[in-house]
Order: C-alpha cells, then structure tokens, then sequence
C-alpha cells in the first residue's frame, strides 16, 4: 500500500489555508471599506475635480458609441410635447425662415398640376354674382350712352337753331325765354 497519495494531500493541506483566508477575508473587507472611508472623508472632492482636464477626457469618449446605447424612443416617450411646442416662439421661427429661397425651390408647374382650375372657376363664380355684376356694368353704360346722344341731340338742336335764326334774320332775344338744358360733357 501506498502511504502517500500525492494530490490528495495537497488538496488537504490546502484546505485549511484557503479557510483561514476566507475567514481573513470577511474581516479584510470590513477593514478596507472603513480605511476607504476614512480616505474619502478627507478628500477634498472641488480640488481633485478642479484638477480633471475634461477637454481631455472629453477627446476620449467615444460619441458614436455613446449614440449607439441611447434608446431614442424611450426618451421620446417621456417628452412632453404639448409643453415644448408651448415654450416654442413662433414668430422667431418664422422670422428665420428664408421665404425667397422656399419660394426659388417651389415647382410652380407643378403646384398647378395638382389645381383644379375648373372646379376653382365654378366656386368663385358661384360666389360672386356675375349676372348682376352685368347688368349693373350694362345699365351704367347704357344710362351714359342714352345720356351722351341726348346731349348731341340738344347740341344738334341748338345748331339747327342758330342757323334758323341766321336764315331768317331773327335776333337771339326772340328765343331768349326758351329754357336751355343743362351743358352735359360728352363722352
């Protein structure tokens, strides 16, 4: 019989070291934690950030995987919207917005493709009445029509008058009490 075992003696004499530092162990933590805090109790936190180069430490973050593990989603689920778009200055957005060249960029042949002229031109002659539109513009022009002719055929009737009284040798007073109508601009 074999007296020794090989690895079966070193498990065992083993065995008693690893127990003897599991038992330092839990008191090891207990005293590092305490000599930790004692350090960070006597730490002057403003010195050692005032000390940080964060233009450096910035230079080091990778942005694009920063970006990555944002969950856009979830931070769009939280916002407020009704609030933000209250908090929005419409008229300072407006007044930075470049009509000329929104106007420069627009398809005008497009944009009356898509208009239906037809259906346009009914609904704006349904609401303004064409038909008395005519007849007031061929009334006035009427009325100044039948009022110029009168006018020439009071001039006409004048002319023939006066040549009358020439022919026959009357004198202007004789027609004197006749009423003269109104000297009317013809047109």
């Amino acid at each position: 019989m074999n007296a020794y075992r090989g690895p079966d003696i070193v498990g065992t004499l083993l065995i008693v070291p690893r127990m003897v530092l599991r038992a330092a162990g839990v008191g090891l933590d207990a005293v590092v934690r305490e000599v930790l805090a004692a350090v960070v109790r006597r730490i002057e936190l403003d010195d050692v950030v005032s000390r940080v180069d964060v233009d450096r430490v910035v230079e080091r973050v990778d942005v694009d995987r920063v970006v990555e593990r944002v969950n856009v989603d979830r931070i769009v689920s939280r916002v407020d919207v009704n609030r933000v778009v209250r908090r929005v200055d419409v008229d300072r957005v407006v007044d930075r917005v470049d009509v000329d060249a929104i106007a420069r960029r627009l398809d005008i042949d497009a944009v009356i493709a898509r208009i239906d002229l037809v259906t346009l031109v009914v609904d704006v002659l349904a609401e303004i009445d064409v038909q008395h539109i005519a007849r007031e513009a061929g009334s006035g022009m009427t009325r100044e029509t039948v009022e110029a002719v009168r006018e020439r055929g009071i001039r006409a009737d004048r002319l023939v008058g006066q040549l009358a009284d020439r022919l026959l040798r009357r004198a202007g007073d004789e027609r004197a009490g006749a009423p003269r109508p109104p000297y009317v601009r013809p047109v």
